[in-house]
């Protein structure tokens, strides 16, 4: 009974989470992104992995998968923009 008790609750806090993200993408969606802001190219995978983490329903396994992986595309984006100078290193 307690259980049920937390499970709904959960359940009902994340229903409004999720609508005040709604609320707060949409109230930004007409303002400009500053310069210093790269997107990913929306491709259908990136697209694929974005409806599966927003979805309610998916379960945790792929949740945490498939934001594992987002995450891994956002890093090898950054280090392509990442500055850096060569460097020869000898080792004995």
């Amino acid at each position: 009974m307690v259980i049920q008790y937390i499970e709904r609750k959960l359940v009902e806090k994340s229903k409004i989470h999720r609508a005040e993200l709604r609320k707060l993408g949409q109230s930004f969606e007409s303002e400009p992104l500053s310069a210093k802001v790269l997107l990913l190219k929306q491709t259908p995978q990136l697209q694929g992995m974005n409806t599966i983490i927003q979805d309610i329903d998916t379960s945790t396994e792929d949740f945490i998968f498939y934001f594992d992986r987002l995450a891994t595309l956002l890093v090898e984006q950054y280090v392509k923009f990442f500055f850096h100078t060569a460097r020869a290193t000898l080792t004995l």
